[in-house]
């Protein structure tokens, strides 16, 4: 290998480095989709982290946990049908979110996509091949806040309410 090949793959390195670098830093900028999605999906999966998606971890006006009782309520759904709480657990892809509203504290978010039940990423890949679960559209509008510099969803969107 000669000495301007060398220099022409490090250089080639060296920018393709510098690139992955640069698209990090951008993938981990907080915004207002990112934490629409993220809460969204903690939702859908019911993640324990759900609270942390939320203005005051999940707490409301009246001192209500929401994001507790509405991962308690699908506890005893699931439970009353005799499984286990991750079976009833979605998988939520196909995402699309558009800004609504926007300022420097507070932003509304519309969000849709898929959910498809799925207890575990095999479970979910076999299913769509095999047609198992019939996948269904979600749609919903998200208000956000900015709580300590991160944005954080405020009110119960989806069916949350129900839940208290």
């Amino acid at each position: 290998m000669s000495q301007d090949s060398k220099l022409a793959l490090g250089a080639v390195l060296l920018v393709g480095i510098l690139l992955q670098l640069i698209m990090v830093a951008a993938d981990s900028k907080d915004t207002p989709h990112g934490a629409a999605i993220a809460f969204s999906k903690a939702y859908f999966g019911l993640c324990p982290e759900l609270a942390q998606t939320m203005a005051n971890n999940g707490v409301n006006e009246d001192e209500i946990d929401v994001a507790d009782a509405y991962l308690h309520n699908k506890y005893l759904e699931a439970s009353a049908r005799g499984y286990h709480i991750k079976r009833l657990r979605k998988s939520f892809s196909h995402i699309r979110t558009k800004t609504i509203a926007r300022d420097e504290k507070s932003a509304t978010v519309h969000i849709s996509g898929t959910t498809r039940i799925s207890p575990n990423p095999v479970f979910g890949f076999v299913a769509k091949i095999f047609f198992i679960t019939s996948p269904m559209d979600v749609e919903e509008t998200i208000n956000l806040v900015k709580e300590n510099g991160k944005w954080k969803v405020i009110g119960q969107p989806f069916d949350m309410a129900d839940a208290v």
